[in-house]
């Protein structure tokens, strides 16, 4: 099988879209003057310079900053569900997916820390997928547990991103650009994008985009497949990113991808599909380990969507797959024996919302940890001879 093949086309994927990547691309330091993407700030014009961060990638990205600006920080806080310290800003490791305890800490720290900013100071404030359940300061009159049983629900449902950020920021002080009213500051937001579409209004539930300060999306699905096509493009026939917004409920989507390997198989030789987004699943079994990708997968073999020369792989590119310690999984023609073998059915592991425990079973679990970015997920296809 292409395991290694299949692992190098994502991690080219993943890599273009690092914090190592994405600030080097978009955050620049000479003498007194900082650039970021196209504006430029004297640091002798303001008063100081201040890093914010939230989300998955919050730490990756404000070691990065720290890497390039050093000492022209005079602070800030990062608030992410990593763990370590940084040199020149406060980093709070906060909860994710669920909201806590620790998520209105770090909402409240976050929020009168920019609260304390001057008019002219200035600051970066990075964002990315994660950031609505990590900081939170729920309306007043609803308490912790009832924000935790509203956001374990939402979860479970198999709504949308879209969807599920709304019902979000309706409840909240600090989402929906609610933040950005605190501040008095001249800043920047640099967003690294985890939903279809590049929803400023979406992502992180938006708690800095009420008008009110620029927003650049510096990293999405988008910018990494075209990183993995450029990749395999000269290994095989035939290359195509199929589409970077995949939004389906995973049946529809586990129908829709092996229509498309279908068509090519018919025409090609070899080639590589690729296919970026976020599908959607709703858990069955409170018992069961498992995500959207792994469940994609186990989909996409009951529908005999491989044969001996095609093989896949699904995966988050946050290192995460829901309610499991991976986050996707392979699958290939030789799985179809090894299930015989192992007398096992696949379809019972789908009704039981336990895909992580089969393909774990079978050695095809994904696991790359946690990765420090968030760009959605990966739907790698590739045929060989």
């Amino acid at each position: 099988m292409s395991k290694k093949l299949l692992k190098k086309i994502f991690n080219k994927a993943l890599n273009k879209v690092k914090a190592e990547s994405i600030i080097n691309d978009n955050i620049s330091v000479k003498k007194s003057v900082v650039k970021i993407i196209d504006k430029k700030i004297n640091l002798k014009d303001i008063n100081n310079l201040y890093i914010f961060a939230v989300g998955k990638a919050a730490y990756s990205m404000a070691k990065e900053c720290e890497n390039i600006l050093g000492e022209k920080i005079k602070s800030g806080i990062v608030i992410s569900s990593s763990k370590g310290e940084l040199k020149y800003l406060k980093h709070f490791t906060s909860t994710h997916p669920e909201v806590s305890q620790k998520s209105i800490d770090a909402g409240n720290l976050l929020f009168e820390s920019v609260k304390k900013l001057k008019k002219n100071d200035s600051f970066i404030f990075l964002l990315s997928g994660g950031a609505s359940a990590m900081i939170e300061k729920p309306i007043d009159g609803l308490n912790l547990d009832d924000f935790k049983k509203i956001s374990s629900s939402l979860l479970k449902s198999g709504i949308d991103i879209k969807a599920l950020n709304s019902v979000r920021k309706s409840i909240s002080q600090i989402k929906g650009g609610k933040l950005s009213n605190e501040i008095k500051a001249k800043g920047t937001v640099l967003v690294l994008s985890d939903v279809i579409g590049d929803d400023l209004n979406t992502i992180g539930s938006a708690p800095m985009n009420n008008g009110k300060f620029s927003h650049h999306i510096i990293g999405n699905n988008k910018i990494a497949l075209k990183e993995a096509k450029a990749f395999i493009k000269d290994k095989v026939e035939k290359t195509k990113i199929i589409t970077t917004s995949l939004d389906k409920e995973s049946a529809e989507a586990a129908s829709f991808i092996s229509k498309k390997i279908q068509e090519y198989d018919k025409k090609y030789e070899t080639f590589c599909l690729l296919f970026g987004g976020e599908t959607t699943t709703v858990v069955k079994s409170d018992g069961g380990y498992g995500g959207r990708n792994q469940e994609l997968a186990l989909r996409l073999l009951i529908n005999n969507s491989i044969n001996d020369k095609i093989s896949i792989l699904c995966a988050g590119s946050d290192g995460i797959d829901g309610h499991s310690s991976s986050n996707g999984a392979f699958i290939d023609f030789d799985l179809y024996g090894k299930i015989i073998k192992e007398e096992l059915n696949p379809k019972e592991y789908l009704e039981n919302s336990d895909s992580n425990t089969f393909f774990k079973k079978l050695g095809y679990d994904f696991n790359t940890g946690i990765t420090g970015t968030n760009v959605m997920d990966f739907v790698i296809v590739v045929k060989q001879k």
